[in-house]
């Protein structure tokens, strides 16, 4: 090959090579740029207390309603209102104190969930009546629990959450909410 030859397939190298250099440092640009962007998008409820919905599906084995997977956080000291949801809850605490009290129906309180624990160690019914719940323990209710619930601890509180609940329904709702009269 003479040397204008080879001087122009190396020329032809190099500006390939540093396109594809380029094309590629794009393309890292692209990925970082993604992987600022946050995944799951939290909705602050009050005031140090955040949600976050991972996923969400319609329910075959129970039609008409939703399936959620959610976490919860909140501050220590950071309180939500008194609200009920259109469904089944089960609350698992994964790190800090999570207080919990009931305003009205039942919940069901499992200590040691996390570790395979099935049996409800309480049952809650009585108005005002207040849990602590600690990592590994859970409490579930059905949609006649009104509730409040804290960070309890000196610690951020963190909840996992499943619900089943009504679709098209809110998620939540404030007990001072008016729902209005169903109509035939």
């Amino acid at each position: 090959m003479r040397n204008s030859s080879r001087r122009a397939v190396l020329g032809y190298a190099t500006v390939a090579g540093a396109a594809l250099g380029l094309g590629n440092l794009g393309r890292a640009t692209a990925q970082e740029a993604t992987l600022a962007t946050p995944p799951i998008a939290g909705t602050e409820l009050a005031p140090g207390v955040v949600a976050e919905v991972f996923a969400s599906a319609p329910s075959d084995r129970a039609p008409g309603q939703t399936v959620y997977v959610a976490r919860f956080t909140f501050q220590p000291g950071a309180e939500i209102f008194p609200h009920s949801h259109p469904g089944t809850t089960v609350d698992g605490v994964v790190s800090g104190s999570f207080g919990w009290t009931l305003l009205a129906g039942t919940a069901h309180v499992v200590r040691g969930a996390g570790s395979g624990v099935t049996t409800p160690a309480e049952d809650l019914t009585a108005p005002g009546t207040e849990v602590i719940l600690e990592a590994g323990d859970a409490i579930s209710y059905e949609e006649d629990a009104v509730h409040t619930a804290r960070g309890a601890g000196a610690e951020p509180t963190v909840i996992h959450s499943s619900q089943v609940l009504t679709a098209g329904a809110p998620r939540m709702m404030s007990a001072d909410m008016d729902m209005g009269t169903p109509t035939a």
